[in-house]
């Protein structure tokens, strides 16, 4: 009998192990929520490619911070983005991205990944609502909530503006000091998807409030642009390299621009084997107005 519960932790600990790196990968993803209009088709494309640069009439001397804007605006369309989730081969979940417009002229971006293994569980819930000043995503209110095996967890987090001040709704402390750039753990990835389209550089930084309300930042760089296979198509896409202070994981995103920058594969290396690999498999665009 004793035998038989060593043996059976030493499984359970194995487990817990490979779905803690699926994990891992799945709160990167970060997905969004947002209303579909008309009659959208199941695997609808945008309807071009983003139009970056003004009419061929337009005013040569246009300010680059006005072309940065043009662009944001752009990028910054309501989508439903579905993916999956797998590791060498096998499907071990699901994501969901959506972003809508509200009437109020605020964004809401909302996430949710689902991961299962054996008897193990991991649903997480991301919400933000956000502005978009210039080419800048400014926070404004950030919902995180994980379920499933283990301790379940729930945090909140007003960005008050004016006041230039962080307010935890949930009784949590804020461990991060305010910046007028502080992004969520939600955000950073539409923000990074901005910031790729304008192509005015080849690595980024941003700042960060996590899941526990601390204080983080994430870097990351463009690696190249090559053709990979996106929902069944070959198309062209730009490959950003999450940047760390070790070679011991290696995360890499891909961005399309034939289909509004949207990202549509994440891949997780550590000790040169794949760990994990989202792909999207259903991409709508709400309607334009």
């Amino acid at each position: 009998m004793d035998q038989f519960k060593v043996r059976h932790g030493i499984v359970r600990s194995v487990i817990a192990v490979v779905i803690a790196l699926l994990l891992l990968a799945l709160s990167m993803l970060m997905v969004v929520y947002a209303d579909e209009q008309g009659d959208e088709q199941p695997q609808m494309k945008a309807d071009t490619e983003v139009e970056y640069v003004a009419d061929e009439g337009a005013d040569a001397d246009q300010s680059a911070e006005q072309q940065a804007k043009t662009i944001a605006h752009a990028i910054t369309r309501a989508y439903r983005a579905e993916y999956d989730l797998s590791r060498r081969g096998r499907t071990h979940g699901t994501a969901l991205r959506e972003l809508k417009h509200n009437d109020d002229g605020l964004w809401q971006y909302h996430t949710n990944t689902e991961a299962s293994l054996l008897f193990l569980s991991d649903r997480r819930y991301n919400d933000s609502t956000f502005q978009l000043i210039g080419a800048q995503v400014q926070p404004l209110h950030y919902v995180y909530e994980r379920r499933g095996t283990g301790s379940n967890r729930f945090y909140e987090v007003t960005f008050e503006r004016e006041s230039e001040t962080l307010r935890a709704e949930t009784g949590d402390t804020v461990h991060a000091e305010w910046r007028d750039d502080l992004l969520d753990a939600n955000t950073v990835l539409h923000q990074l998807q901005i910031d790729v389209a304008i192509g005015a550089e080849e690595s980024f930084e941003y700042f960060l409030i996590d899941e526990d309300g601390r204080d983080t930042s994430y870097m990351f760089a463009i690696d190249k642009r090559e053709q990979i296979t996106v929902m069944g198509e070959r198309r062209e896409a730009i490959r950003v390299s999450r940047v760390r202070d070790h070679d011991r994981r290696q995360t890499y995103f891909w961005f399309a621009p034939e289909l509004n920058y949207t990202m549509v594969r994440m891949q997780q290396i550590e000790g040169g084997k794949e760990q994990a690999q989202v792909n999207v498999t259903q991409l709508i665009f709400a309607n334009d107005n």
